[in-house]
């Protein structure tokens, strides 16, 4: 079986090695190119095509998540994870958009980074269990908050959640993640809570969404990008 082809990139050699020298201990990944800065970053990928590519978008020469959308388009298919500091649920959900396959805190479990490298090697979806908590939990918090519509009544909480992030614009794969369902599943929920609120199309569904308060329009998310 072949090996994962792994790029890091980090602007800080000792957590490199300290990645490295964990992952020589794996069977199945193989770190083959490496970059602290930009440039050099943008160079390795297209020399090398890695299967996946670990970085950190605060490097220098590095402008965050459009940087991401530029070496989406240096590599295609290579599955990109982020190992970063920043867990605000507006930067993971734009990352999300911009193409990542993989998103993680630096204070990620090794555990955690191993299944996000193994996932995007196979073109699937990875977020660190702490981002994920947090995005449910801030959901589940609001459900006891906000107003009801009889229809919205008949919804389960399933559902409700599922309303929430199609109204902000993510989609099917990143509820799916992100809920740790299948994208099937989260189609199911989409066709069922529609009929129920007897809405035809996402326009009118987050005219309603935000008319009952279940998306706040000066959020961090909005509907959509």
């Amino acid at each position: 079986m072949a090996k994962i082809k792994l790029m890091l990139a980090d602007h800080q050699p000792i957590v490199r090695e300290g990645i490295r020298a964990l992952l020589e201990k794996e069977s199945d990944i193989k770190v083959s190119a490496e970059a602290g800065e930009g440039a050099l970053c943008f160079k390795r990928l297209r020399e090398t095509k890695p299967d996946v590519l670990l970085m950190d978008i605060s490097m220098p020469g590095i402008d965050g998540i459009n940087s991401i959308r530029e070496l989406k388009k240096a590599s295609e298919k290579t599955g990109i994870v982020i190992l970063t500091m920043h867990q605000k649920r507006s930067h993971v959900r734009e990352a999300l958009h911009a193409g990542v396959m993989g998103y993680l805190l630096k204070t990620s479990p090794y555990e955690e980074v191993l299944g996000a490298i193994r996932a995007a090697a196979e073109q699937k979806y990875y977020l660190s269990t702490e981002i994920n908590a947090d995005i449910i939990d801030n959901y589940l918090k609001r459900e006891t908050t906000e107003p009801f519509a009889s229809k919205y009544d008949l919804l389960t909480k399933r559902e409700h959640m599922i309303l929430r992030f199609m109204a902000e614009g993510y989609t099917t794969n990143e509820i799916a993640m992100m809920l740790s369902v299948s994208p099937k599943t989260v189609a199911k929920h989409r066709t069922n809570l529609m009929e129920k609120l007897e809405m035809k199309n996402m326009a009118t569904l987050v005219r309603y969404a935000i008319k009952i308060g279940v998306v706040d329009v000066d959020s961090d998310y909005g509907a959509g990008s």
